[in-house]
């Protein structure tokens, strides 16, 4: 027992012991610098051989040591890529497609509205056109008669005639029953109703309409009678059964007594044809109206004398 405890080996070998015991740590904190200098080593070798690379790529030359990487790596990731580039070609041409259409779609909208636009205001000038027109003509004949204008504002059905129409004049403006209504072309016809502001007028057309009308050629008097069609055909009987009027004869209003509900001297229409009247003496001719009755807009109401200058006195040759 004393040989163990005050061994010279045990004695000797227990600081060593102790020693190692203690130097452990020492000796692993040490070896920690050389490991941080090691992966710093092949970090930078890592960046010189990367720079190296680029540097011999940069140089494109045929000898370029990073062809056949370059090669093997087309030749792995090309199929791929046409691969993925044909799998998305069918999403991007839906895409597109489907931008074309709204691309077409805003066009079409723009020409369509843009069309309308157009339509509306060549509308409206072929409209105001016809208008100014019609009032020209209108102006041409006002100084022989003293008139209101007015527009036609309405037509037949309506109302209580069968072949009629509303103008926007009325008692406030002139207006009476009686009145004789006329464009620029020919007779309309006369006013058989007013109120305030409008007037109904009965076409001449109409089969209860009958006016005075006189052959401008031979002075024939006769009668013009409506047959109540669209087209305001009228039949011209003479007073006269021997007389015989001509296709192209022109006819015109002979007047009433105090100017209602007629006029004088407004163009009436033509003669288109002329027919025996069966079983009797004399003729009916067959009258195309000046005035259309489905296409009225601006009239003019006669409202008082037709202007004329006083006429001249005759005297006897023995004064």
């Amino acid at each position: 027992m004393l040989k163990d405890l005050g061994s010279p080996t045990t004695r000797r070998s227990s600081p060593r012991s102790a020693f190692r015991s203690a130097g452990e740590a020492p000796l692993r904190s040490v070896g920690m610098p050389s490991t941080v200098r090691r992966r710093r080593t092949v970090l930078i070798l890592v960046i010189l051989a990367c720079f190296t690379l680029i540097v011999l790529d940069a140089r494109r030359s045929a000898g370029s040591p990073l062809e056949p990487v370059r090669e093997a790596a087309a030749s792995v990731f090309g199929p791929l890529e046409s691969t993925a580039t044909s799998a998305r070609e069918p999403v991007d041409d839906l895409r597109d497609r489907f931008a074309e259409m709204d691309r077409l779609k805003a066009e079409n909208e723009r020409l369509k509205q843009a069309n309308e636009d157009l339509t509306r205001q060549l509308t409206t000038s072929d409209y105001a056109r016809s208008r100014a027109d019609e009032l020209d003509k209108l102006l041409e004949v006002a100084p022989k008669y003293t008139m209101t204008p007015a527009r036609v504002i309405g037509i037949g059905g309506a109302q209580s005639f069968s072949h009629t129409v509303t103008i926007d004049a009325g008692t406030a403006d002139g207006v009476r029953v009686d009145m004789t209504v006329m464009n620029g072309v020919g007779l309309v016809g006369r006013v058989v109703r007013t109120t305030q502001g409008t007037a109904t007028v009965l076409l001449i057309g109409d089969r209860n309409s009958t006016v005075g009308g006189r052959l401008n050629q031979t002075m024939a008097l006769g009668f013009v009678s409506g047959r109540g069609d669209v087209a305001g055909t009228l039949d011209y009987k003479l007073v006269d059964p021997k007389a015989r009027p001509k296709v192209g004869d022109r006819i015109v209003t002979w007047g009433s007594r105090g100017n209602a509900p007629y006029v004088p001297g407004v163009p009436i229409g033509i003669v288109t044809s002329v027919t025996p009247n069966a079983g009797a003496l004399g003729s009916t001719a067959t009258i195309k109206p000046y005035v259309d009755p489905t296409r009225i807009d601006t009239v003019g109401v006669v409202t008082g004398p037709p202007a004329r200058p006083p006429r001249t006195q005759l005297k006897g040759r023995g004064n």
